[in-house]
């Protein structure tokens, strides 16, 4: 079931503390995903699930790649690079959307989160920004009009949150913004209607590119190899890539040369 070509391919992506685990259990309706506020990163590995897409019921089934916190300082840099082999591995066959989660309560795009947006873009190519859909966590019923005033700055067509990544990548197009709600999502109308929203916008991104799913060069590599050769040559894609972005090559290149050396 997981290379199955109908199957919604997600990649879930954003920094701790987002709510990024616990909107997939909401997509699901299962505690599958581990979820919590914590000074440290709840999602430690990997996680990939085939489930039916049950919020709401769309009778089409969705395969679930979630990703450890981007912006983790209490992990090693290795380990950081290891991870993304295994999810880069995990996404070869391609890719329906690639979510990015927000905290509405904090809205800021710090540089280790833009500059992971920039590997992205220089490992998958300036595509993968048509499969992107930003998602805001926490826009609670009851706090929704205290929110409009944060909405409405992230929505502002010329100085607003998607407006501002536009302008920093140079896109020719706007990801589609969605504002969620994690609580009570078995009863609650409004967090359905949220959700109705995400699926809206994901399909949305699907019908933009024909229904194909996303895949690139680098992916076409990727599954070109095998074992060791592989995740080597994952590392060394990444390795590259980040040579190229001038604020990552301190901190960045070091760690992947040092998985370079170890594998």
């Amino acid at each position: 079931m997981i290379n199955d070509a109908n199957n919604i391919v997600l990649a879930v992506m954003g920094a701790v503390g987002n709510g990024k685990s616990s909107t997939l259990n909401s997509i699901i309706q299962e505690p599958l995903f581990q979820s919590g506020r914590s000074i440290g990163p709840v999602t430690q590995r990997i996680g990939s699930c085939v489930r039916n897409w049950k919020l709401p019921e769309v009778g089409r089934t969705v395969h679930i790649v979630d990703t450890p916190g981007m912006c983790d300082s209490t992990y090693k840099d290795v380990e950081n690079v290891h991870l993304m082999v295994e999810f880069f591995k995990t996404l070869s066959h391609g890719v329906s959307a690639f979510v990015l989660v927000f905290n509405i309560h904090n809205t800021r795009l710090d540089e280790y989160t833009k500059n992971m947006l920039r590997l992205f873009e220089r490992l998958l190519g300036p595509q993968f920004w048509k499969h992107v859909v930003i998602v805001f966590t926490h826009v609670d019923e009851d706090q929704r009009d205290y929110l409009e005033d944060n909405i409405d700055a992230l929505t502002d067509p010329a100085e607003g949150f998607v407006r501002v990544i536009h302008q920093w990548f140079q896109l020719q197009y706007q990801p589609p913004i969605v504002f969620l709600s994690n609580r009570d999502t078995r009863y609650s109308q409004y967090a359905r209607d949220c959700f109705m929203e995400l699926y809206q916008a994901v399909v949305s991104v699907e019908e933009g590119a024909r229904r194909e799913k996303f895949t690139c060069t680098f992916f076409q590599e990727v599954n070109n190899r095998a074992g060791i050769v592989q995740d080597n040559f994952i590392v060394q894609s990444i390795r590259t890539a980040t040579a190229a972005i001038p604020q990552m090559i301190q901190s960045g290149s070091r760690a992947v040369a040092n998985v370079c050396s170890v594998m």
